[in-house]
């Protein structure tokens, strides 16, 4: 693994990448706040009214369908025929009021002169409420959910060709884009695809990273320092 860059290091990354792909729950937001984890939480409540489950049973049939699947609702729709669209309008209805508005990202992502896109396995809706909360919606030309790929997650490949398509990259340029995600693995089939990686230092996620470490180019504790760091070497 890389660890960020040194003073020395004078790397243009305005013109080193076209494209700026961020993952969003606990990258484009601090993992530490919790939003997340209010969203795997109703996905337990959904899970143990639906199925009429105690909470542990509940638990063990989310935390497989996740193991087994790559997402939780991919593994309900395959094996247990679950309508995914109520099960993601409930799951996807926290509370979002510690989002306030984030001036010093809104600030770095407006020094980006490539393109900046959302790659999620949430829906559109969550990701247009984290980032209007946010105040940088405005700031991302696509938002590539889990519709758009079909309701197949990351990491498994055939969400990220679908992503590669929408997002207009190919064998030629796929080398000038970026990808920033807090989850360790699902940065190995973007490296393998030929894009570059930055990881969002976490200790949930930690050993993971160890693991896979030979797929992250860059990390920083999270999304604002590693753009920081980035955007200061920007040639004026």
């Amino acid at each position: 693994m890389k660890l960020f860059l040194n003073n020395k290091d004078t790397i243009d990354f305005n013109e080193q990448y076209d494209h700026w792909i961020f993952d969003l729950d606990n990258t484009i937001y601090d993992f530490n706040l919790g939003l997340f984890a209010r969203v795997s939480s109703r996905m337990t409540e959904y899970i143990k009214d639906f199925f009429d489950l105690n909470e542990v049973d509940a638990l063990t049939l989310q935390r497989n369908m996740y193991k087994k699947y790559g997402l939780t609702l991919r593994g309900l729709m395959i094996e247990k025929k679950i309508d995914p669209e109520p099960f993601l309008e409930f799951v996807h209805d926290v509370d979002f009021s510690e989002l306030d508005e984030d001036i010093k990202l809104k600030t770095l992502l407006g020094k980006i002169k490539g393109k900046k896109s959302i790659y999620t396995n949430a829906t559109f809706k969550h990701a247009k409420n984290i980032l209007k909360s946010m105040g940088i919606f405005e700031e991302f030309e696509i938002i590539f959910d889990i519709k758009d790929a079909n309701y197949i997650a990351k990491p498994d490949l055939n969400s990220y060709l679908m992503m590669k398509k929408k997002l207009g990259l190919n064998d030629s340029n796929i080398s000038k884009s970026i990808f920033f995600e807090d989850t360790a693995k699902n940065l190995k089939p973007a490296s393998e695809l030929g894009m570059s990686t930055a990881w969002i230092e976490n200790d949930f996620n930690r050993k993971e990273a160890d693991i896979f470490r030979e797929y992250i180019n860059f990390t920083g504790s999270d999304i604002k320092s590693i753009l920081s760091n980035m955007l200061k070497f920007e040639k004026r």
